[in-house]
């Protein structure tokens, strides 16, 4: 074990560990009284018995620190002439003023009455005003100052509440058009549940977030900002979860020895503010999916864990049993992270005797959620063998380090969130207070950083083997499973640094940070659905026929041509017969590879005939259909006349229009 000095800018400020310290902490440490100023042997002043009490203001530090610059400043103008300095001129009032002797700080004598009575030079009139102004400036600074340390406390609370509510207000701010998942998503949940259960059989998902949405749409309707307020509002609901999971996590620090007494306190605080700016939780809070709901289950999970080993009674395994159906209901990637915990507490189980019992019971609550997940199996098998990610290419192992900057955002901000979030993580995992200025590392961990780490890397790691050698997508936006874990060792890495004003800037610089990338990715459009639908609405006649090539871009165009108003042009998808608002995912490579593009050009053409035009909507370069698209473009453009009306653009999901005229 060794030590690793770090510099501390506010080592004075770090509280003592006391017994009681953890119970009740405080948010964060309060501010330091300020060091009385010490004497200058220079400025000389009566005993404070001498002076009349009406002259008090004398003993206020401001004068006494602005008479000294008073004194020299004339001193320097006037050379040789006593100088008499009251507190009327201190206190920055007026020369014109009168002036008690009274209250004189040097005792008036026949020279300086004489000189005093002749008109000041204008070098002097010139050096008193610049050295009242100097004594106003210094006496303001540390006026504010003081107040600042007074009040930070409440200064930090309010800084809380703006990072917090700017966080939240961006969860519903995206401009966006739904893209291809999203219209999916609201398309199955506007259907009756019979029929919602049975589209997600071609889906490929689990279903409840699906009946959640279904619900929500019933009260709140299917416009783009009320199907999404539903994962903002869960995203929400994450923030004072995701708090009590830090403060929680502070305290086991704490108690195991790994952490100051301030530990829950702040680590609660560093926690909150994580996930409030994560630009992960601000992008899939504004978008209608269920990975919102995967992160707050992903914490409803992990207390449940925790209370269940603390006191296996049969009301918390029962709680365990819940949320891990919920979780395994809501996502299927959930299943790592359940197996990642079910492996824990079984080498627990194996290695600590005395543990056994209640490691084993909550095992026991986990694999009890299989009976409840039961209804939903013969749909889980059927999806497994004909749907899965057949969109998803192969990853490098580099994509473990690259999820933890994708998490952080984009661009520069990205860039040093993430740096931010994996060194916070380092110290969190390895390191604790080692006394003064320095952390005491050791390498191979700490409780309880060690837990943390392993439910943020290995569901990763069980992830890339899976699409490494299963076939299935590793996606970042699946990731959230293992985003919880990574925040909260983050912030108790940042607990653990010494200094108060060390963990401050480190927490403004990831809060700024994560508001940044979080607004870039909020105010991104994300499809070019919405261009191209109003395009087709400007251009289209009754009768017109709309093709779309691959399948993928029909539900997000077909729901904005919707909301423009009831349809009077007629649809037809690349392959898939399920219509423009769904996709298809079952057997679809298969179905891709024996489609082709000049004989779907001859069915769009028959289908328009003579006197309807045709309107393309196309993008190359999905996997699976080759050149398809583009020989259907070529093949209609050999019978009508071709013109581009909308060109693709670089984003998440582009698409160009193309039109195609009557037959010549």
């Amino acid at each position: 074990m060794g030590s690793v000095p770090i510099v501390d800018a506010d080592a004075a400020g770090s509280p003592a560990s006391g017994p009681d310290a953890g119970s009740a902490p405080a948010l964060l440490p309060g501010p330091r009284e300020p060091a009385a100023p010490a004497p200058d042997p220079r400025a000389s002043v009566p005993d404070k018995a001498s002076v009349p009490h009406k002259a008090s203001v004398a003993e206020s530090t401001d004068v006494v620190d602005s008479a000294d610059v008073i004194e020299r400043a004339e001193a320097a103008a006037v050379a040789g002439v006593p100088g008499q300095v009251s507190v009327a001129d201190d206190a920055g009032i007026p020369a014109a003023a009168p002036r008690p002797a009274a209250t004189s700080l040097t005792a008036a004598t026949p020279a300086t009455t004489a000189a005093t009575a002749q008109p000041a030079p204008a070098a002097t009139v010139r050096a008193r005003g610049v050295a009242r102004v100097a004594g106003w400036v210094g006496a303001g600074g540390r006026g504010a100052l003081g107040w600042v340390r007074a009040h930070a406390r409440r200064l930090l609370l309010v800084a809380v509440g703006v990072a917090v509510a700017g966080g939240g207000v961006m969860r519903f701010a995206t401009p966006s058009h739904l893209w291809l998942d999203e219209s999916l998503t609201v398309a199955i949940a506007n259907r009756p549940v019979p029929d919602l259960l049975h589209a997600l059989r071609h889906d490929g998902s689990p279903p409840l977030y699906y009946l959640l949405l279904h619900a929500w749409i019933a009260v709140f309707g299917d416009g783009d900002v009320a199907v999404r307020a539903l994962s903002g509002v869960l995203s929400l609901i994450t923030l004072p979860a995701a708090w009590l999971a830090g403060r929680r996590v502070g305290r086991t620090a704490f108690g195991a020895g790994n952490a100051s007494s301030d530990a829950p306190a702040w680590v609660a605080l560093a926690t909150l503010l994580m996930f409030a700016c994560s630009p992960y939780a601000i992008r899939y809070g504004s978008e209608t999916r269920m990975y919102s709901l995967v992160v707050l289950l992903v914490l409803v999970f992990g207390f449940a864990a925790v209370r269940a080993l603390e006191r296996s009674s049969p009301p918390r395994l029962a709680v365990l049993t819940l949320a891990t159906t919920a979780l395994v209901y809501t996502h299927y990637w959930t299943f790592l992270v359940i197996f990642t915990v079910a492996a824990f507490l079984l080498v627990q189980a194996r290695r600590r005797p005395y543990y056994r019992r209640v490691t084993l019971r909550a095992f026991g609550a986990m694999a009890a959620s299989a009976l409840l997940f039961a209804p939903w199996m013969p749909s889980f098998l059927f999806q497994m063998l004909h749907t899965g990610t057949p969109w998803a290419p192969r990853v490098q192992a580099q994509v473990l380090l690259d999820t933890v900057f994708d998490w952080a955002g984009p661009q520069s901000t990205g860039a040093l969130l993430g740096v931010v979030l994996l060194g916070g993580a380092l110290i969190g995992l390895t390191a604790r207070p080692g006394g003064g200025r320095e952390l005491a590392v050791k390498v191979t961990g700490r409780v309880p950083g060690r837990y943390l780490a392993a439910i943020w890397l290995l569901p990763l790691v069980l992830a890339y083997l899976v699409n490494m050698f299963g076939g299935s997508a590793y996606a970042e936006r699946y990731t959230g499973i293992a985003l919880p874990a990574c925040l909260l060792l983050a912030s108790l890495g940042i607990a653990i640094l010494p200094g108060t004003r060390v963990r401050a800037i480190v927490l403004a610089v990831a809060v700024f940070s994560g508001l940044v990338g979080g607004w870039q990715l909020t105010r991104t459009e994300r499809t070019q659905a919405g261009e191209i639908a109003g395009r087709i609405v400007a251009l289209a006649r009754p009768g017109d026929v709309v093709a779309y090539c691959p399948d993928q871009l029909g539900p997000a165009v077909h729901r904005a041509l919707a909301r423009h108003g009831p349809l009077t042009v007629r649809e037809i998808v690349y392959a898939d017969t399920s219509g423009p608002a769904l996709v298809d995912w079952v057997d679809y490579a298969d179905r891709m590879k024996r489609a082709n593009g000049t004989t779907f050009a001859a069915e769009v053409n028959r289908l328009a005939g003579p006197d309807h035009a045709v309107l393309l909507v196309r993008a190359d370069g999905y996997r699976f259909l080759e050149g398809a698209c583009a020989v259907l473009s070529d093949q209609l453009s050999a019978l009508r006349d071709r013109t581009v009306q909308v060109e693709r653009r670089n984003l998440y999901e582009g698409a160009s229009l193309e039109r195609f005229s009557t037959l010549r």
